[in-house]
């Protein structure tokens, strides 16, 4: 069911929830499918496409915004390609035991109380909250229209929409992760003693933990998001892909949606 009680329009795959944005009772506010086909029948699909996309132009917007399956190939080099393709679990394999050590370290080494250490992982948390809502509406939806502009957001967010079943290209790849997470990790060194920053950032790192495997969970794993809370989620971001991309911004938590009035509401659907 959608937020106004309407039954949903939308199927299941074996690989996820797919709403289905070709009937025609399903709101068509992506862009305009005119545009985005002339965009289509630009593109080489026999070629890498990431350095394709640039050209595009203004008529970008429509074709990103309008969903395909399908996971193209990027990058002719295989090593780079390979490098860009991520499976889920890479994310806490490589993630968690790193932003538990900075919290252990913080306890056994700098002293910080079990309490303290508890209240600064939950503000870490929150943190990282609004730092995901912050990078996906100003970053991931700036209104790029160079063409390295055009390809940055491809890159980076724009292949999710136009590809939102890539299961291998929905988490990020811990390298360019890990600058996001150097700049957090020096950012808050800067501002607060060790005994602060570091459960801080071990907070924000599982933040983004759960950021990702939700996010993949989502696409990929619908059915295990049931409930008031998960399923709401499940719900708006699927909003967010196939109905309204200017609203619900927040993919592990609708906190900031709801503060800065982004939230969707039923007149959204």
């Amino acid at each position: 069911m959608s937020h106004d009680g309407s039954p949903s329009v939308s199927y299941e795959t074996a690989e996820g929830v797919i709403p289905d944005h070709q009937s025609p009772d399903f709101p068509q506010n992506l862009g305009n499918s005119a545009h985005a086909a002339s965009a289509s029948g630009r593109l080489d699909s026999s070629k890498p496409i990431v350095f394709q996309v640039g050209s595009l132009g203004d008529s970008y917007w429509d074709w990103v915004h309008q969903p395909e399956p399908g996971q193209p190939r990027f990058f002719k080099n295989g090593l780079v390609e390979s490098v860009s393709k991520t499976p889920w679990w890479v994310v806490p394999l490589f993630w968690l035991p790193i932003f538990s050590a900075a919290a252990l370290h913080s306890c056994i080494s700098l002293g910080t109380s079990l309490a303290d250490l508890v209240a600064l992982l939950l503000v870490g948390v929150v943190a990282w909250q609004l730092l995901e809502y912050l990078i996906h509406r100003f970053i991931f939806h700036a209104d790029l229209r160079s063409y390295w502009g055009i390809t940055f957001h491809f890159l980076f967010h724009g292949c999710h929409h136009k590809y939102p079943m890539d299961r291998l290209r929905l988490v990020f790849p811990p390298l360019p992760a890990s600058a996001l997470v150097g700049i957090v990790y020096t950012c808050l060194h800067l501002l607060f003693p060790s005994s602060v920053a570091l459960p801080l950032f071990a907070g924000m790192g599982y933040g983004y933990v759960a950021y990702d495997c939700t996010h993949f969970t989502i696409h990929h794993c619908g059915r295990a998001m049931q409930g008031a809370v998960l399923g709401d989620l499940k719900r708006r971001h699927l909003d967010h892909h196939y109905r309204n991309h200017d609203v619900d911004y927040g993919i592990s938590s609708t906190l900031f949606d709801v503060l800065l009035c982004t939230r969707s509401t039923a007149k959204d659907h």
